[in-house]
């Protein structure tokens, strides 16, 4: 009997030992506003403390109908002294009207909560106004005419290289910049003797200005006879240089009158006489020493045997080594300007209409050339017959589960599938859409769905959304899909488009093709 009331006593001071080390934890809420319209948006925080060395065990809930989370906080804590303290906020919503209360959604095991009142929030419903205001019936659909404003955006960068190419054009006919002057080689006489034609006489008034004129006078003669007679003449002296003539004559190759040597020598002394003792000869004598010279040259010329072959060749050989480096800065000037002009349009481009039209109209874009194609194929496919518009005639695939068609692949920017199969009552044609995805190798499939409407009154769901593709080259692509099922002619056809997700012609072309969708007979 004692050992039964020892017992029994041990039982009811471990009921009370442990109702006495639950910890009481007072959980506190609040909201921004308590009464709201269908749709609006509440702040609702809720909040507790507890001992900062406590280790809690809590788990949070969905909040009770009809409030539904729009945005999900995350939970802060903040510690003073020896507590901590717990706050959780969302963004809460209800698409019903009403009033209900919030509570926390807030379980914490081996605690006891203490909360605070429930706050209640009233939801009313948006008045419509549907007696002062009157309802009329969908207007029908009105022809617009095709709108040009801002055509000329659609050509500018074709306008722009034809403009290149006329500019080009007219700086080779007007410009030195591509067109260098007609190769011409003046010959060392002419030369010479427009040399000292354009020496000028008329401001020799000391006897530097005779120096520096008698010296132009000897230093175009030498360069003559440097140049056409080919002889050593801009070093040699006056005797070294008659020498060198006289040697010529003897031997040949210069036919020169002993009277020009004459005259060459007296014009040449003088010169020195100038040159080195500071002699003045006045301005006559200094006109009629540069007469004498010309008359020197001219009769030099004439003395000069004529050319060899071999002379002729030289000159062939120097003619078109020029005419290669004209057209060598003729085809560099063309490929600068060329460049800088086209840098100059597609930046203009660029800031006009953006990268990607500039893009789309200069390097081309698959799925754009498919839109604008003029005609697309219209054609009837299967056994329970459906009739498209597409690009090109859709190619046919064998397949397991009914009559299949496509075209392009999934790898392109744009892939159209078919299939036309017996109607199964026990088909859902979302889990044959994500099935067929996930055999493509789509990954994070994302989908929704709403009513479509055919023009020809046939009304079906359509499946769209997104997924995550990893093409032959190992990169993620980012695909949307647009799929509808029909149960037609007897049997199911099942049509999914499958395009790249930042291609903005996407909704175009996928609108363009089932807009083509009809079931009547060819």
């Amino acid at each position: 009997m004692v050992k039964l009331k020892f017992i029994a006593t041990i039982i009811v001071f471990s009921f009370f030992s442990k109702l006495y080390s639950q910890s009481v934890i007072n959980v506190e809420s609040k909201v921004d506003t308590t009464s709201i319209k269908v749709g609006e948006k509440i702040k609702y925080e809720f909040s507790f403390s507890i001992d900062s060395l406590t280790d809690l065990n809590f788990e949070i809930r969905k909040f009770n109908p009809p409030f539904e989370i729009i945005e999900d906080f995350q939970m802060d804590t903040l510690l003073n002294k020896n507590k901590k303290r717990i706050i959780k906020k969302y963004f809460l919503t209800s698409f019903e009207s009403g009033s209900y209360s919030i509570t926390p959604p807030l379980i914490i095991r081996d605690n006891i909560i203490k909360l605070n009142d429930s706050i209640v929030i009233d939801i009313s419903t948006i008045e419509v106004d549907t007696v002062s205001k009157k309802f009329f019936d969908i207007k029908n659909i009105i022809p617009v005419s095709k709108n040009n404003e801002g055509w000329w955006k659609k050509y500018f960068i074709t306008i722009s290289f034809i403009a290149i190419i006329f500019l080009l054009w007219i700086l080779y006919k007007n410009s030195n910049f591509f067109n260098s002057k007609e190769i011409k080689i003046t010959p060392p006489i002419e030369k010479a003797i427009q040399a000292l034609q354009h020496l000028d006489f008329e401001k020799l008034n000391s006897q530097s200005d005779y120096k520096l004129y008698y010296s132009k006078l000897t230093e175009i003669v030498k360069a003559y006879l440097e140049e056409d007679v080919k002889m050593d003449a801009v070093e040699s002296t006056t005797n070294e240089l008659i020498e060198k003539l006289k040697l010529l004559k003897d031997a040949g190759q210069l036919d020169i009158s002993e009277e020009t040597l004459k005259n060459f020598r007296s014009v040449l002394s003088t010169a020195d006489l100038v040159k080195f003792a500071k002699s003045n000869p006045g301005s006559e004598a200094a006109v009629m020493d540069k007469k004498i010279l010309e008359s020197v040259l001219v009769d030099t010329k004439e003395g000069i045997p004529a050319p060899t072959e071999e002379e002729l060749l030289q000159n062939e050989i120097y003619l078109i080594q020029k005419r290669k480096e004209k057209n060598k800065k003729l085809i560099i000037n063309t490929v600068k300007f060329s460049l800088i002009g086209t840098l100059v349009v597609l930046a203009t481009s660029v800031a006009i209409f953006g990268w990607e039209d500039v893009k789309d109209n200069v390097i081309g874009n698959e799925t754009k050339a498919l839109l604008e194609a003029k005609q697309w194929v219209t054609s009837t496919y299967g056994a329970y017959p459906i009739t498209i518009s597409s690009p090109d005639v859709l190619k046919r695939l064998d397949s397991d589960i009914g009559q299949s068609f496509e075209f392009q692949s999934i790898e392109n920017s744009f892939y159209v599938s078919l299939v036309t199969k017996p109607i199964n009552k026990d088909d859902d044609p979302q889990n044959i859409l994500l099935n067929y995805l996930k055999e493509k190798g789509a990954l994070n499939i994302l989908t929704q769905q709403e009513e479509f409407l055919l023009d020809s009154g046939i009304n079906t769901l359509r499946y769209f959304g997104s997924f995550d593709y990893v093409n032959e080259e190992g990169d993620s692509v980012k695909k949307e899909y647009s799929n509808l099922t029909f149960f037609e002619k007897g049997g199911s056809q099942i049509i999914t488009c499958i395009i790249d997700r930042d291609n903005k012609y996407a909704d175009q072309i996928i609108t363009r093709l089932q807009n083509s969708i009809n079931f009547k007979s060819n």
